[in-house]
């Protein structure tokens, strides 16, 4: 489509705009090649294998694998997205079990240390750190958000930005490696896929 005179011109330019997608490495080459051959209607990667080579992109938090703005295809109706993990709601779910663990190491502290050594609240509760850690990690992982992940981004119809967790809560069954949400901004459904996190609308009967 372009001269080589073209082509390092446009290049130059997007390198001095800052675009962090000038320079691709072998892994993003493969993917985007994949892509392109896809949508000429020539696959040249199995399903397999592509999901494997997005979500090593993913985790490398490459640019090229990660489609932040929906799409929508005229000849399914199907629009297309890919959502993020949600590190911070992640991590909250952490929060009530280390509050409590926190609490009950304090009070044991008050009433078995304190009496043979008077020590600072802030310096006991720092001595307390490894218990209160490997404890809250063990009840929110293994016994209440049990296999626990948290995906948000927006919907693949009108972009209202959503939640999906997936995992199960004190015993109660959710969702595993497919969970099917509904906006509601929009009332739309779509799928949302685990391991690639690619969430697509139904096909528009």
């Amino acid at each position: 489509m372009l001269s080589d005179d073209e082509f390092d011109l446009l290049k130059e330019d997007l390198q001095w705009m800052g675009s962090p997608m000038v320079i691709m490495n072998r892994k993003e080459a493969a993917y985007l090649a994949a892509v392109q051959d896809y949508l000429k209607g020539t696959p040249s990667m199995n399903d397999v294998d592509f999901d494997t080579l997005k979500k090593e992109l993913m985790v490398e938090e490459s640019k090229f694998a990660v489609q932040t703005d929906p799409k929508c295809y005229i000849d399914t109706g199907i629009c297309k997205v890919t959502l993020q993990e949600d590190k911070f709601r992640s991590n909250l779910l952490y929060l009530p079990a280390g509050v409590i663990l926190t609490i009950v190491w304090l009070g044991l502290g008050y009433e078995v240390i304190e009496p043979l050594i008077r020590l600072n609240p802030v310096f006991l509760t720092l001595l307390g750190t490894p218990f209160i850690y490997s404890g809250s990690k063990f009840i929110t992982e293994e016994l209440i958000f049990t296999n626990k992940f948290i995906a948000y981004g927006p919907c693949p119809n009108c972009q209202f930005e959503n939640r999906v967790y997936f995992g199960d809560i004190l015993g109660v069954e959710g969702f595993s490696t497919q969970a099917q949400a509904k906006c509601p901004n929009c009332k739309d459904t779509f799928t949302v896929q685990r391991n690639t996190l690619r969430a697509s609308t139904l096909p528009k009967s």
